[in-house]
């Protein structure tokens, strides 16, 4: 097991070629898995301003900020590599260049296969602070298994992105030791080319690392535990200008507000916060809305045993689009468009929904969104 498991789990951080999943069909309403377990397409991490992009001169790479001058990412990000420059695309598009990488015991390795006997971490020393409001926590203690994370990466539906980061559904882990990687996690795929180093985080809202996405192949991925080598960050960011409290830059300048477009007049109006899937409005029949700059919005509705016609429809005053998901047998499930605005199935079971509306240029305008059966 061992020997096969190795030889299957590759690195993922490789040039600007996602690993792209072939849609299969799924029941009548014509569902697609894209990839196992994972909502992607308009997922934006907007709520993960720790997340970065790290580009480096050998491809491409995510990350987290843990402090204001250090990144945390893969090790096979870092070993090989001498220049990086990190963006914080959540965090007003900051940006610093990494002068100075940092391993603890992996070395690079032109097989592109993931070792399983050295710790996939590194660390990226930044030229100049950037500033969070807050940053997220690294575990110090192992998880159980059966815990729930969310893998976040620069893939979107294949393609690799560099302007955003994206944040999976939540997905089980358990402990990689009796399948040949003792410094690691181990779970279904969900990781492609580009995710590399972006953090790991305990399904919620703590903001807590538990792992760096490190390699993937064969329906499994390998997650690098952080709670191994937590010592060893602590001490690399304390001779780097230390955890936020050490550093206070001078404030950016306030940007202008953007003005928030009045949603159209209905009987449900979207409630904030709503801006992941795990927090959506409910709504039955017609909900409307507004999008700021670079915002999205969930919601969620139910239909009931039987064979239902159902046809939901975006209506908006700019470019906004939609994608709609389906909790199937203990996992969301996408359903496919008929077009960017619009999705006309027939349900042949009960089931609950999820539909997530954005802009791909983040322009602010109103919307409304209808269901009907």
């Amino acid at each position: 097991m061992r020997k096969s498991l190795t030889a299957s789990i590759v690195m993922v951080c490789t040039l600007a070629v996602g690993c792209a999943f072939e849609p299969v069909n799924h029941e009548s309403e014509g569902a697609i898995e894209t990839s196992p377990d994972a909502i992607i397409g308009g997922t934006r991490a907007t709520a993960y301003a720790e997340a970065v992009l790290v580009n480096m001169g050998g491809g491409y790479c995510s990350g987290s900020l843990i402090a204001p001058r250090v990144v945390l990412t893969a090790g096979h990000c870092v070993a090989g590599e001498s220049s990086w420059t990190v963006k914080a695309p959540f965090a007003q598009n900051q940006q610093a260049s990494a002068i100075e990488g940092k391993t603890l015991d992996w070395t690079y390795d032109s097989s592109g296969n993931v070792n399983p006997n050295q710790h996939d971490v590194g660390l990226l020393y930044l030229d100049r602070a950037i500033t969070l409001a807050a940053y997220p926590t690294i575990h110090r203690s192992k998880v159980s298994n059966g815990t729930t994370v969310v893998n976040i990466g620069r893939i979107q539906n294949g393609t690799l992105s560099t302007s955003a980061l994206f944040v999976s559904a939540p997905i089980a882990v358990r402990d990689a030791a009796s399948s040949g990687f003792p410094y690691d996690y181990i779970s279904s795929e969900i990781i492609e080319s580009g995710d590399s180093g972006g953090p790991v985080e305990l399904s919620g809202t703590s903001h807590t690392i538990v792992a760096v996405n490190s390699g993937a192949g064969g329906g499994t991925q390998v997650l690098a535990r952080v709670d191994l080598v937590a010592g060893w960050i602590d001490t690399y960011v304390n001779a780097h200008g230390g955890y936020a409290s050490a550093v206070t830059p001078a404030p950016a300048p306030a940007p202008a507000p953007t003005p928030t477009p009045a949603p159209p007049a209905c009987a449900s109006p979207e409630r904030e916060a709503n801006d992941s899937y795990e927090q959506p409005n409910t709504f039955s029949t017609t909900t409307c809305g507004a999008l700021t700059a670079s915002d999205q919005d969930w919601f969620t509705w139910t239909i009931g045993a039987g064979t239902v016609n159902y046809d939901v429809q975006l209506k908006a005053t700019g470019d906004a689009r939609m994608k709609m998901w389906k909790w199937i047998n203990g996992r969301y499930v996408q359903i496919a468009n008929d077009s960017n605005t619009g999705i006309t199935k027939r349900s042949t079971a009960a089931g609950k929904y999820v539909v997530g509306v954005w802009s791909d240029s983040a322009a602010a305008q109103g919307y409304t969104l209808e269901v009907t059966r």
